[in-house]
């Protein structure tokens, strides 16, 4: 306020008390007496007493209501604790805060309002979603028992999940929880300078299984610049953690908030970071500035080629060939920069050329894989010149008799059954590999066995 003499108000700490008093005595005697906020009287700055944490959550009213139009097409944040049993050095929602819980009852009762509004997703904003594993478990039952449209997604701690949490969820319907799980590092010298207490056995372990189970989308998180992780352990734990093979992994960058502990060790480690939000690390005495800023490039084209989901058939066979998932994205990063590609705007369809390009200046014959995918994820009836293969005058004759099969349409294609060959080829697509790109992983998807018409 001092530095800012257009601020007027500053409200700390919990809000929704402090706004409502303020909002109250701004249109009525001006009495600005009021917990948790600070306020201009003339000249001077008048700070009040804090405001104290609300015991009981369940005595804030519920924001979302009938009068929110489109619910259906809105994403929703959802709170139903606050606080977290972790004291994190970069992170400020452990600090001076007991963990508080909305009522189960009014949690429910709060998830139907969402699932009978078809809203696509709610997010639950709590630090650990899990900090209380019986009141969790009793969460996730009864979000299974009543699913719906509605996707939930959480931030959990992975290490707390027992064997009974991790059965009850095998039996959730697919894709109907997200979780978000971070793991931010697997050095044991940095999870210690940065208090990140987790049993990182239990965590893989758990995660192992929520991933062979799969029915839930798994996200989880690493963080750039941490305490005593330079690149060459930055890369270990990227690996270690994409040994693990994530829907998606965040690749994050440490942010030094202001009142955070990690804010209070600039000289103990050497940071270096942005003045301004959100505070970004820019170098320390483990990670040059050189580094931070290859891995922002990095993370942009693991972004673009795994965070995607469009490449997933490709990344497979190259892992194979790299046997270093680091090195992959490593050097991807360096093409992108050598050929100026971080400074050019790219369709989908061009990264899947990119790729091909890369792969080929790699000496690695990823071409069926990347035809896989183009097809695959952007549902494409034709495929780019390089990808194309030679077929015999009589392919498209073929294919139609392929469809003219009943046997064949009952199997493969039953919602096809009555539609006649010339309307089904125009929304089926063929296409010849010259191997058994599916196979090549064992990955369990759905095999079509045509050769005998061709």
């Amino acid at each position: 306020m001092e530095k800012c003499s257009f601020v007027d108000f500053i409200i700390s700490g919990e809000g929704e008390i402090s706004i409502k008093e303020l909002f109250l005595q701004i249109s009525g005697e001006g009495d600005f007496n009021i917990d948790g906020v600070t306020y201009r009287n003339g000249s001077e700055i008048i700070v009040n007493q804090p405001r104290k944490p609300i015991d009981n959550l369940d005595d804030l009213p519920f924001v979302y209501d009938e009068t929110i139009e489109d619910l259906k097409n809105k994403i929703i944040y959802y709170e139903s604790s606050r606080g977290c049993p972790f004291s994190c050095s970069y992170c400020l929602s452990g600090e001076n805060s007991k963990v508080r819980f909305l009522s189960l009852d009014r949690v429910k009762r709060d998830i139907d309002f969402f699932t009978s509004h078809n809203v696509p997703l709610v997010k639950f904003v709590d630090r650990t979603f899990n900090a209380n594993k019986r009141r969790a478990y009793e969460i996730f039952e009864y979000i299974i028992a009543n699913a719906k449209n509605t996707k939930f997604h959480m931030e959990m701690a992975g290490d707390l999940l027992d064997d009974e949490t991790i059965n009850l969820l095998k039996t959730a319907p697919k894709d109907i929880m997200q979780f978000e799980i971070g793991v931010q590092t697997t050095n044991e010298k940095t999870m210690d300078a940065i208090s990140h207490k987790i049993r990182q056995d239990k965590l893989f372990q758990n995660i192992t299984k929520l991933m062979s189970n799969g029915n839930i989308h798994i996200h989880l998180d690493l963080i750039a610049g941490l305490p005593y992780e330079g690149l060459e352990s930055f890369k270990k734990s990227f690996n270690d953690v994409m040994s693990l093979k994530p829907d998606v992994l965040q690749v994050g960058f440490l942010k030094l908030l202001d009142g955070s502990k990690v804010r209070q060790q600039i000289g103990e480690f050497g940071y270096r970071y942005s003045q301004s939000a959100p505070y970004e690390v820019i170098s320390n005495d483990f990670i040059s500035y050189d580094e931070i800023l290859f891995l922002h490039d990095f993370e942009e084209v693991f972004e673009r080629f795994y965070n995607s989901g469009g490449f997933t058939k490709t990344l497979q066979f190259i892992f194979d060939k790299y046997n270093n998932c680091f090195n992959v994205f490593a050097d991807l990063a360096k093409y992108f920069d050598s050929k100026g590609l971080f400074d050019m705007s790219l369709s989908k369809q061009k990264l899947y050329d990119i790729m091909y390009e890369f792969t080929n200046h790699k000496g690695i014959d990823a071409k069926e894989a990347i035809k896989y995918d183009y097809i695959k994820h952007l549902k494409s009836h034709t495929v780019p010149q390089w990808c194309r293969q030679d077929c015999d005058l009589n392919f498209e004759a073929k294919c139609h008799e392929v469809l003219k099969d009943e046997d064949f349409k009952m199997k493969n294609l039953a919602h096809y059954y009555d539609v006649p060959a010339k309307k089904v080829i125009k929304t089926v697509h063929f296409e010849k590999f010259s191997y058994g790109v599916l196979l090549f992983d064992h990955v369990s998807e759905k095999v079509i066995d045509v050769t005998q018409y061709f």
